[in-house]
């Protein structure tokens, strides 16, 4: 009798055993309280998590900002993505500032590394080789220079380094005479491919100029943004659900009304600033339509009625983060953290997930947990923000003066331009090349006029780069 108790407690405490490990397996346990990143700015301090993806986001764009255009680890064959991996991450730079203000050189240097990678060639080139235009920022694509720009802005509001404000500049005169172009037409903004216009790439461009305003007291916000804003909440709008359609085609005035995942919570995330009331409403239709929840996790489907969708996944945490929705968020990162495998790697206390693109996903995950929402953003007093900058002079400029026109990577056998006909490395970080050089041009001129001294274009390439 005593044998046969023993063996019912030992097979008694074997199925506990068994439970409480198959419930360590699959309930999110060991993940920070999602109120720490729900935090009161004076209060929000970084997690354990946030710190572990830091080092390691941090090491990618080190390693990156070594090696040119070569990006080692990133997979080729999603290569339209990386433009999205880089700006998201970036996104998150200035919350980070606000968070950690002692660390703000070391999230400077981050952020310039992005923007150094956002400009490769490798990056941009997607658009050129399909034949949609001959350059990748005049015109249309939306995708990749509205991003380019909200980075640049971005960067010049929270650190007040003035390094990419002639590309701004012109890149933001860009992105309005087309939106100027279109106003009165069928339709309002700037289009991706030639024939396909997004609402979220459209958000996107439509905040880098809400930021220009910001930094120069420009009207963009009252005139082209609103435009675009109207074009959107009229024509761009699922009347049952609210929510926002997939595409729209220009060239023969058609709406593709598909609902989706991530588009959806992309564009709730970066049209808030602009239309709060209207977000803030849109927002339960989200969820009702676009996300299911399971316990302690929650999915956000590609479609209505789709299937869980790991980018969906990865905007609908910006979309809770923005609309200030700890349940929703919490859930939503269960899943990232938990079956994305969030883990140490190496040494050096870095975290990474357990996926094959870890290095696209890494970066956006942090920001979104980063986040503080846009309000905070763009209302933070940022030295960049009060101060009185005159706008720089664009006149000289023009894209391949911007961005550079060779991709230089192992085994390219790309030919390095002599000093005197360009600048010799593209991917370097010297900033506005060209403004530097002119400057210095004006400099040797009145050297040459006020102490009757020849200066040579050689000498003239020697101090532009000591300079630097």
């Amino acid at each position: 009798m005593k044998r046969i108790k023993t063996r019912w407690v030992l097979l008694i405490a074997s199925v506990a055993l068994g439970l409480a490990w198959g419930a360590f397996k699959i309930l999110p346990f060991g993940l920070p309280p999602v109120e720490a990143y729900f935090a009161p700015i004076e209060q929000r301090k970084l997690q354990e998590d946030e710190i572990g993806q830091i080092i390691s986001v941090e090491e990618t764009f080190f390693g990156l900002s070594l090696s040119g255009d070569d990006f080692k680890g990133w997979d080729t064959s999603r290569r339209d993505f990386w433009k999205y991996s880089i700006a998201f991450s970036a996104y998150g730079i200035p919350s980070l500032i606000m968070i950690d203000p002692e660390n703000k050189q070391r999230y400077q240097a981050l952020m310039d590394a992005m923007i150094w990678k956002m400009k490769s060639k490798r990056v941009w080139s997607d658009f050129t080789e399909r034949g949609f235009g001959a350059d990748p920022i005049t015109v249309q694509n939306i995708m990749y220079k509205g991003h380019l720009n909200l980075m640049y802005g971005l960067y010049h509001l929270s650190t007040g380094d003035l390094r990419y404000a002639r590309e701004h500049a012109w890149l933001t005169e860009q992105i309005a005479k087309e939106m100027r172009l279109h106003h009165n037409g069928k339709y309002e903004g700037v289009t991706c491919e030639p024939n396909a216009w997004f609402v979220e790439c459209n958000a996107i461009g439509m905040l880098s100029l809400h930021v220009f305003d910001k930094l120069y007291g420009t009207k963009y916000t009252e005139n082209e943004i609103q435009w675009s804003l109207n074009f959107i909440m009229n024509r761009m709008r699922d009347p049952d659900t609210g929510l926002f359609y997939r595409a729209y085609l220009p060239n023969h005035d058609l709406i593709k009304k598909e609902l989706r995942g991530y588009t959806n919570a992309w564009i709730l995330s970066f049209l808030k600033p602009f239309a709060a009331q209207q977000m803030e409403q849109i927002y339960p239709s989200f969820k009702t339509h676009l996300v299911e929840s399971i316990g302690p996790y929650a999915a956000v489907l590609n479609y209505t009625n789709g299937e869980p969708d790991q980018v969906a996944q990865i905007f609908g945490l910006w979309a809770a983060k923005e609309h200030n929705d700890q349940a929703l968020f919490e859930k939503l990162r269960n899943v990232v953290d938990k079956f994305g495998g969030l883990q140490p790697l190496g040494q050096n206390n870095g975290m990474v997930y357990d996926d094959p693109n870890s290095v696209l996903i890494n970066g956006v995950v942090l920001a979104s947990k980063v986040h503080l929402g846009w309000d905070a953003v763009l209302a933070h007093p940022w030295p960049a923000s009060q101060a009185q900058t005159a706008i720089a002079d664009t006149q000289e400029l023009e894209w391949k003066d911007i961005l550079p026109q060779q991709a230089f990577a192992m085994g390219s056998n790309t030919t390095i331009a002599e000093q005197s006909v360009g600048r010799a490395c593209p991917s370097c970080f010297w900033g506005d090349y060209k403004s530097i050089r002119m400057k210095k041009i004006e400099e040797l001129k009145r050297c040459s006029v006020e102490r009757n001294v020849s200066c040579s274009l050689d000498q003239m390439d020697t101090d532009i780069i000591e300079i630097r």
